[in-house]
């Protein structure tokens, strides 16, 4: 499965008590799951610096009014 080189993770900052991003570089891909509501991808399942990571992603939701 070809995917992504780099995924944009949302993740919460305790001391900013917000949410943060940070680009992640991806070395393997294992695939995504999707959002219930939108069916957009909410989460990754990747390799990165040599360990086997799932990583968050903003949703299509998180964009609704």
């Amino acid at each position: 499965m070809e995917g992504p080189s780099e995924i944009n993770s949302v993740f919460w900052n305790e001391e900013k008590k917000s949410w943060d991003y940070k680009l992640i570089k991806v070395e393997e891909y294992f695939g995504f799951t999707e959002c219930q509501q939108c069916r957009k991808p909410m989460s990754h399942n990747i390799k990165t610096d040599g360990e086997f990571k799932m990583v968050y992603v903003k949703c299509a939701c998180a964009d609704r009014k």
